[in-house]
C-alpha cells in the first residue's frame, strides 16, 4: 500500500468508526448527532483532499459525500416520523458500506492468524481480584489485554464500549456475576443488553458482530475467566481485520479534531 493509499485509508477509517457513534447519537438527542454529524463532515473534506490523486476513488468520495450532505438536511428537517428515523439509519449504513469498499480494494496485509489483538475487559470489582487479572496478558497467550474494574458490570454504558473499540480494542470482555448472584440485581442482565446492543450496531453497519462477550463468573473466579477468554480471543482473531472501529485508532481524533 502506497503513502497515499495508506493516508486515503486512514481517513475513510475515521468516518467509518463514526457511523456507530451516530448510530447511538440517535437514541440520545439531536445534540449529539450534530456533534456526530459535524465530526464526519471534517472527516469526509480531509478524506476527499487526500484521495485527489487517486482518480479510482473519486466515485466512492462523490457517494460518501452525497450521504452526508443527506443526513444534514434530514437533521435540519428533524427526524418527525419513523420513516426518516429509518432513513437516517440507512443512510448511515450506506456510508459505512462505501467507506468499507474502497478500503477493501487495498488488498489483504497478509496472513493475520498468529496477529497480536487488543482485548478490552470490563470487570465487576466487587467479584474479581484486579491483582489476578493482572497478568491475564501472558496468560491468554500474550495478547495485549487492558482490564476495567467497575462497581458493578451494569455501569458499563453503550458509550464505553463504542469508544474501546474505536481506540483500538479487536475485541470487548464483560466480566459479570452470575444473574442469581449480583448483589445489585440488574448488573449481570444489564450488562448482556448493552454488549448486545453493540453488537446490533455493529452488525447494522456491516462491520461485523462477534466481537462482543460477556462472561458471568462464580466469586473470585479469575481462573475461570482466563479459561472463557480465551476462546474469544480465538474467535476475534479469526475475524477480518479492517471492518472494525478500532480501523481509526489514535490517529482519529487528530483527524476529525
Amino acid at each position: 500500500m502506497s503513502k497515499l493509499e495508506q493516508a486515503v485509508d486512514e481517513y475513510l477509517s475515521a468516518i467509518g468508526a463514526i457511523c456507530p457513534r451516530l448510530l447511538f447519537a440517535l437514541r440520545e438527542s439531536p445534540e449529539a448527532v450534530w456533534g456526530e454529524i459535524m465530526r464526519m463532515e471534517s472527516a469526509y473534506y480531509a478524506f476527499e483532499k487526500a484521495c485527489s490523486g487517486l482518480q479510482d476513488k473519486s466515485t466512492a468520495a462523490c457517494e460518501i459525500m452525497t450521504l452526508v450532505q443527506a443526513l444534514r438536511v434530514q437533521m435540519a428537517k428533524g427526524l418527525i416520523d419513523y420513516e426518516e428515523f429509518a432513513a437516517f439509519r440507512q443512510d448511515v449504513s450506506a456510508i459505512q458500506r462505501c467507506a468499507n469498499r474502497p478500503r477493501n480494494s487495498f488488498g489483504e496485509e497478509g496472513p493475520r492468524s498468529n496477529r497480536r489483538l487488543k482485548i478490552c475487559v470490563f470487570y465487576c470489582s466487587n467479584n474479581l481480584d484486579a491483582g489476578r487479572l493482572a497478568d491475564l496478558g501472558e496468560e491468554v497467550g500474550g495478547d495485549t489485554v487492558k482490564t476495567i474494574g467497575l462497581p458493578c458490570s451494569g455501569k458499563v454504558d453503550v458509550p464505553y464500549l463504542l469508544k474501546a473499540l474505536e481506540t483500538g480494542a479487536d475485541g470487548v470482555v464483560i466480566v459479570a456475576c452470575k444473574k442469581k448472584e449480583c448483589r445489585h440485581f440488574e448488573g449481570s442482565p444489564r450488562a448482556h443488553k448493552r454488549a448486545e446492543a453493540v453488537e446490533s450496531l455493529l452488525e447494522e453497519i456491516g462491520l461485523g458482530a462477534r466481537r462482543m462477550a460477556v462472561i458471568e463468573c462464580a466469586q473470585r473466579g479469575a481462573g475461570q475467566v482466563c479459561d472463557k477468554i480465551k476462546p474469544f480471543i480465538e474467535r476475534v482473531r479469526s475475524l477480518p481485520q479492517g471492518r472494525t472501529p478500532s480501523d481509526a485508532m489514535n490517529k482519529q481524533d487528530r483527524m476529525v479534531a
